[in-house]
């Protein structure tokens, strides 16, 4: 099955209607679930990478993603802060087994990503630009999480780079949009290593599937029918890796609670110190009755297209405070 669009909303659309209505039944080890498999999915505006819908607008929780793999890191701690549920894929309450930082930010012969883009920058047609996550060892001993990911490739055609995942098997409600989001940032960032601009991204997936759980939800994801194509930004041209490292070392600061956290528009690009200050945002609605620092922080944001996800995180967060007020209340009443 080959389905394609310009946007994730309406790539997830097209997704959600095929599995609900041609998905065959399942019942692997997380759950009931319906599945289509040899699936080929393309993304032809790579930037378009963001849902802008009210249940799959997952912009912080993806950046933080993107963030903890770029850091090469395999923390639970980390990726917590971002999506509080890693813990049930967690070994040993402290690491991820199939974490994707070690894999490709790792020491030698586990730096690919530097090797790819080396690669690429001697040899512009090669078809040997592929960086492995899902290994055979993987499955040699039981772990609660290994890569879905199978490998990830990298082509520079007609002066663009294309970029071809391929997936063993994906969560088409939890997984698809974090792994659209990740990967075609990782494709941005090579094309900027390289000089070019982006090509199409394309996703390839043994089994895509849907749990019997999210079925509801994406019933409503359908019913709110079609949204705004906004893409983000394009990164800055010139080599990127040394923003790159200033963001990681200015997440790891937000989220450790370190003091002093400078406005990052006093040394990064507007890019980066936009995600840079989003960082910080997620860091501030993490903390009850925090609207002025909220407030402080939005205004330092450029690009309005990030506004929507900010608009929903208040909402979550009004919702939470009320939610909390409420509980307050009752125990004060009993007391």
């Amino acid at each position: 099955m080959y389905l394609a669009a310009d946007s994730l909303d309406d790539l997830l659309l097209k997704v959600y209607k095929q599995i609900l209505g041609r998905g065959t039944a399942i019942r692997p080890s997380k759950g009931p679930a319906r599945e289509i498999s040899g699936v080929l999915l393309k993304l032809s505006a790579p930037r378009v990478r963001l849902s802008r819908s009210e249940s799959r607008g997952l912009l912080f929780s993806c950046l933080g993603e993107l963030l903890w793999i770029l850091a090469g890191s395999n923390r639970l701690d980390f990726i917590q802060h971002y999506i509080p549920g890693y813990d049930e894929f967690s070994d040993d309450k402290k690491t991820i087994y199939g974490a994707y930082g070690p894999r490709l930010f790792g020491d030698s012969p586990d730096n690919q990503v530097p090797r790819v883009i080396q690669l690429l920058k001697d040899k512009r047609d090669s078809r040997q630009a592929v960086m492995q996550l899902f290994d055979r060892t993987d499955t040699l001993a039981p772990h609660l999480d290994i890569p879905c990911t199978c490998t990830l490739q990298f082509l520079v055609r007609a002066g663009r780079l294309h970029m071809l995942t391929s997936m063993r098997s994906n969560d088409a409600w939890l997984g698809l949009p974090h792994d659209v989001f990740t990967f075609t940032m990782l494709q941005e960032l090579v094309a900027r290593s390289l000089g070019i601009e982006l090509g199409e991204y394309k996703h390839a997936i043994g089994s895509l599937h849907l749990y019997d759980e999210h079925h509801d939800r994406a019933r409503r994801f359908l019913d709110e029918g079609w949204q705004l194509r906004r893409p983000m930004p394009p990164m800055p041209q010139g080599d990127p890796w040394g923003s790159v490292k200033s963001l990681i070392a200015f997440e790891r600061k937000v989220r450790t609670g370190r003091d002093g956290i400078p406005n990052p528009h006093d040394t990064m690009e507007p890019y980066w110190a936009d995600l840079a200050t989003l960082l910080t945002l997620h860091k501030a609605y993490l903390v009850r009755n925090n609207q002025p620092e909220i407030n402080r922080l939005k205004r330092r944001i450029r690009e309005d297209v990030y506004s929507t996800y900010i608009r929903k995180r208040d909402k979550l967060a009004s919702e939470k405070d009320q939610l909390l007020l409420f509980i307050d209340n009752k125990a004060s009443t009993k007391d």
